[in-house]
């Protein structure tokens, strides 16, 4: 009987599982199969020639010794967490402000300015702040403006001291537009009765603000919150882009590390390990985060 229920299911709905074929196909190719052989070979010492052997938990243990590898993650965690929440501020400011400005135009004008950093790739923007921060670029413009004949160009972008604030400033700069754009969505959608009651019973735009549109949008930044915890270890094309031997001691993170070890130089075993634990990180922050937030509580009430 059970069957028979299933097997005119499938019939109805034939052609929507049709399209969903290759979309499954897609992911078992090229995300899951990956991932499974990666997880496979993090067991075992791969050879450029020649077959492969399981060691067991033999990777991973090298791993978690190689002091290397403990200074990319405290990297990773210090420049992950920073990028974010300096992120997360920037963009609510921007969509709390450009909600203020009444001028369609002035408002575009602010929100394509903001969000055309997303957009571009890390080969651009890297590029652009690596030339804002030279020697004769316009940050030392400025400082020799104000400093005068006493001026001696700083290079920023040699100078660990300034390393992990840059990349954090940077990746905050490149990605507060399209956090912007995520807030500015739910702050349009919230009734303009509320506001124009607050309004007669006298409270000011500032608690307003506070008062209404934050708590109104809580359930926005819980998602962006989310979103950005997953994201917190995997940030590789920034390093790849704007680090050098000068500050790569501050800055090279896990994915950076796992890239030099596999690819370049080809030790499949730890950097197929070192990848499976990022990925068992990132579940246990998404998780952490996902408790602190008490983000399934939002969609249950």
């Amino acid at each position: 009987m059970k069957a028979t229920k299933v097997y005119k299911r499938i019939k109805r709905y034939r052609f929507i599982y049709l399209m969903l074929l290759p979309v499954v196909a897609y992911f078992l190719v090229f995300s899951y199969y990956p991932l499974a052989l990666g997880i496979f070979n993090s067991f075992r010492q791969v050879k450029i020639l020649g077959g492969s052997k399981f060691i067991g938990l033999e990777n991973y243990h090298n791993i978690i010794k190689n002091p290397l590898y403990l200074r990319a993650l405290s990297n990773s965690i210090i420049v992950g967490a920073g990028t974010f929440a300096l992120q997360f501020l920037w963009g609510l400011t921007i969509a709390i402000l450009l909600n203020e400005i009444k001028s369609k135009i002035v408002k575009s004008a602010i929100q394509t300015a903001t969000f055309i950093p997303y957009l571009l790739s890390w080969a651009v923007v890297g590029g652009l702040w690596i030339t804002i921060l030279s020697p004769t670029g316009m940050i030392n413009g400025f400082l020799k403006i104000i400093q005068g004949d006493s001026f001696r160009p700083i290079v920023f972008m040699s100078e660990p001291a300034f390393a992990r604030e840059i990349m954090i400033f940077t990746g905050a700069w490149k990605g507060a537009g399209y956090y912007a754009a995520l807030f500015l969505a739910a702050i349009v959608t919230i009734d303009q009765n509320i506001y124009e009651a607050a309004s007669i019973d006298g409270a000011s735009r500032w608690k307003q603000i506070i008062h209404i549109t934050i708590p109104n949008i809580a359930s926005t930044m819980k998602v962006v919150a989310l979103l950005a915890a997953m994201g917190v270890l995997r940030n590789f094309d920034q390093i790849f882009m704007m680090a050098n031997s000068s500050i790569l001691d501050k800055v090279q993170n896990l994915l950076y590390l796992i890239y030099n070890d596999g690819i370049i130089q080809f030790k499949i075993g730890p950097a197929t390990a070192a990848a499976t634990l990022v990925l068992l990180a990132t579940m246990i922050i998404s998780f952490t985060v996902r408790r602190l937030l008490r983000y399934d509580d939002s969609y249950r009430d």
